[in-house]
């Protein structure tokens, strides 16, 4: 992949960023945990954050077809000092969201679904 994609996919996660700053961090990641793109802390490690993205996703996707639910639309992880929130954009491509503890999860979903359709507008390009 060129470096021009990868900064599409930045731009995309900047951008939903600036529409909701409860975003602190964000990364497109390949179902194998290879990360496309980011928009992490400093600090933070983003070949952990791809690969626990995709292995929460994994996990995800196999309860719903083990219990039948249907298809995955999204994984919502809540904690003390925030959510993380996954869901899958194209077939093998995840886009992961963390945001603040008080955040309004209903525009934080809002924003990462407008930025999936940017993200998938870019992956039929390639």
């Amino acid at each position: 992949m060129s470096k021009t994609w990868r900064s599409e996919f930045e731009a995309a996660l900047k951008e939903m960023s600036r529409a909701d700053p409860q975003i602190i961090a964000s990364a497109i990641v390949r179902t194998d945990g290879l990360v496309l793109a980011s928009a992490l802390p400093k600090n933070a490690d983003e070949g952990i954050v791809g690969a626990m993205s995709a292995a929460v996703l994994n996990i995800g996707n196999r309860s719903v077809n083990e219990l039948d639910r249907g298809s995955l639309d999204k994984v919502i992880i809540s904690a003390s000092k925030g959510d993380i929130i996954i869901c899958e954009v194209g077939g093998s491509t995840l886009l992961s969201a963390i945001t603040n503890p008080d955040s309004n999860l209903g525009l934080v979903l809002l924003e990462m679904r407008r930025a999936s359709q940017k993200i998938q507008e870019i992956l039929k390009q390639i």
